[in-house]
């Protein structure tokens, strides 16, 4: 017997909900928030005044020279702050309440995908700092620390999603 037209959508609705901890958007949007603003600030700066970041300009702690670096643009044109801002936009979206709340599951996808591939970034740009620019930016190791934070949220939101019960999966079939 199959139940009524109106108890599967209630169904439905409930099992799109159970798709992510209920803390998964209240920590993960603070995060990409807080990305993008340090993002969009090194952008600004990049285009402005790379000087005028209020960070030190001498010895291992030097932002002026990892932003000035050629490090700092990807493929020769593209500022990587640029790039990160372009990044945040995208995982603000990625992770606002409606987009936790997706019934679709490449939205869950993405957001797992763009965690991944932030990190990933975040490897590559520590080692040029540390390896090819001899030189730390505080700003860009805030973006860093915000990226990694929102990949270990995002990871564990992945992980630790609740499973939805076996009546719910086999009234999908």
């Amino acid at each position: 017997m199959s139940a009524p037209p109106r108890a599967l959508s209630q169904q439905a609705s409930r099992s799109a909900a159970d798709r992510a901890p209920r803390w998964a958007p209240a920590v993960t949007l603070p995060l990409a928030v807080i990305g993008l603003a340090l993002s969009v600030y090194l952008t600004y700066v990049h285009y402005v005044e790379p000087r005028a970041l209020s960070c030190p300009d001498t010895g291992a702690i030097n932002c002026t020279k990892v932003t000035t670096s050629p490090q700092s643009m990807l493929f020769g044109f593209l500022p990587v702050a640029l790039a990160g801002s372009l990044y945040f936009v995208a995982m603000v979206a990625l992770t606002l309440p409606a987009a936790w709340r997706a019934q679709r599951p490449v939205v869950g996808h993405l957001r797992l995908a763009g965690a991944v591939a932030g990190i990933g970034m975040v490897c590559y740009l520590v080692y040029v700092e540390a390896v090819q620019v001899h030189a730390l930016c505080l700003y860009c190791t805030g973006v860093h620390v915000v990226t990694f934070l929102l990949f270990v949220a995002v990871l564990s939101a992945w992980v630790f999603r609740p499973v939805q019960d076996l009546d719910s999966a086999n009234l999908r079939r």
